[in-house]
């Protein structure tokens, strides 16, 4: 199967994807995230990559990358294939760790930037793991501090300071893209989505949205498709008819 080349980003940010294949988790276990972060530090050194936000989630990573020398594919060539030779050492898996191709998106502009590191963040608390800012696994306390694997100052420089990024990431609402436009699909698992939309609209809009008057349908809705769900998704986590869905948000 051929993939449409990859878009370049002329300001050399990236959000960048990695998913276990056939969304099977990629960590079993605390030893397997340090070892991801090692691997991750080694790949930067050797490729000149920067790491500006990182999350570790069950079944897939984000990371938010400067690439100034232009090595981005082989740097996550490398971070993957090594992780996932430890993995499959370690576990007695076969076959395929990370699904192919990874995903990856240019970052244009610095609010685009502040959206990417306050999504990426947010992941754990979407998922109904934990608050952003106790989840163990991201990037969000280096933010705090200082790391030598994360890049913080340009963040920091950006919004003015550590108390203005703790004030930021817990400002904007939360969505399952992290900027109007991105293209970024299909990493979210279904418990996923369904925090999100209770996030969006609450648990008791959600369920009653099927008893609900068409009329009545149209502004939560539409608050689902601003947080990103498909048109799809919200029918599938409605339980609303596509059409219905469809005519909802087509309403003036």
């Amino acid at each position: 199967m051929t993939h449409k080349p990859r878009q370049q980003s002329e300001s050399g940010f990236y959000h960048v994807v990695s998913k276990g294949d056939g969304a099977q988790i990629v960590f079993e276990s605390d030893r397997d995230r340090i070892r991801y972060l090692q691997k991750l530090a080694d790949a930067c050194d050797d490729f000149g990559t920067i790491i500006h936000a990182y999350c570790l989630m069950s079944n897939h990573v984000h990371l938010l990358v400067q690439d100034p020398k232009q090595n981005l594919g082989y740097f996550m060539k490398q971070l993957n294939e090594r992780y996932a030779m430890y993995f499959r050492t370690i576990t007695g898996r076969v076959g395929h760790i990370f699904q192919r191709p990874y995903w990856s998106e240019p970052i244009k502009t610095d609010e685009h930037f502040l959206c990417v590191v306050r999504y990426i963040h947010a992941n754990p608390q979407v998922a109904g793991i934990c608050a952003t800012s106790q989840y163990k696994w991201s990037s969000y306390q280096a933010h705090l501090a200082e790391s030598p694997l994360v890049e913080v100052d340009f963040t920091r420089d950006l919004l003015g300071g550590v108390e203005q990024f703790e004030r930021f990431s817990s400002s904007g609402d939360t969505t399952a893209v992290p900027f109007p436009g991105s293209k970024l699909r299909g990493h979210l698992s279904s418990d996923e989505l369904l925090h999100i939309a209770w996030a969006a609209i609450g648990k008791d809009t959600l369920n009653s949205l099927k008893a609900m008057q068409p009329k009545e349908r149209i502004a939560p809705m539409k608050t689902l498709k601003k947080a990103g769900l498909t048109e799809r998704e919200i029918a599938r986590l409605s339980g609303v008819g596509r059409i219905s869905v469809r005519n909802a948000l087509s309403s003036g």
